[in-house]
């Protein structure tokens, strides 16, 4: 081949190498990089697959639903005195245990009382003391049943019952019956019976129309025996003797 042609086969090959369109050479390195994207983001998503596949137990299925806790609402205890209904459809003073109550006490209904009372009380019928209950104070009702601790004289009109818990403290007095298994220190005074029973200790003077003691009873004081017309003398107030004539 003369050196004439050896020049023309040169440019030719040239012409073709420089002919080729720019855009052409540069959507062909798109289209590559494009490709290497690709790859790269399929790979990292088979990754974070077989990820959340392990953490699920590597079984493929739905990973175990947990229940959450359930948070019980306990009721908030009022602090305050309430009136409930009792059987018969009457309403009911209730103090609950743990409340202490800085003053006194009065009411028409009955009565019950677990917490403590820094006061007199003053009650028109039925009050219950429980076992955890303490007054410090005077007590009037109709009718008492002693559970806990009174440190304060105590009148009824009616009964007054203290049971094998309960503690008097002060000198008591009842207008029909007295029934005592619990500790008293103090007179008691009643028109009707008085009757300690088996476990019940008196440190103090009684009076009574009628007197019974259980096997097991405790008396350390003395006993007088009463009519009932010499019980009302004894609150009767007494005449001057200066001024009668």
């Amino acid at each position: 081949m003369s050196e004439k042609d050896r020049k023309k086969t040169a440019d030719i090959i040239n012409k073709q190498t420089q002919g080729t369109p720019k855009g052409d050479v540069q959507a062909g390195r798109s289209q590559s990089e494009s490709q290497r994207n690709t790859g790269f983001i399929a790979r990292l998503s088979g990754r974070l697959n077989e990820t959340m596949q392990s953490n699920r137990g590597g079984g493929g299925g739905a990973a175990p639903v947990v229940a959450a806790p359930t948070q019980v609402q306990r009721p908030v205890q009022d602090i305050a005195p309430t009136r409930v209904r009792t059987n018969k459809g009457q309403q009911k003073m209730f103090i609950p245990e743990g409340v202490v109550i800085n003053g006194s006490l009065s009411g028409a209904s009955e009565a019950e009382i677990h917490g403590r009372i820094e006061g007199d009380i003053n009650v028109k019928a039925t009050l219950f003391l429980g076992k955890s209950a303490t007054v410090t104070g005077n007590v009037k009702a109709a009718t008492c049943q002693v559970e806990g601790l009174i440190q304060g004289e105590i009148i009824c009109t009616e009964d007054l019952i203290v049971s094998s818990t309960g503690r008097l403290e002060s000198s008591a007095e009842a207008g029909k019956q007295v029934r005592i298994a619990g500790n008293v220190t103090g007179n008691i005074n009643t028109p009707g019976t008085l009757r300690i029973e088996a476990g019940g200790v008196i440190n103090g003077d009684v009076q009574a129309r009628v007197f019974s003691m259980s096997e097991g009873a405790e008396l350390n004081g003395r006993c007088s025996m009463r009519s009932a017309a010499d019980q009302q003398g004894l609150s009767a107030p007494k005449e001057d003797k200066g001024q009668s004539k």
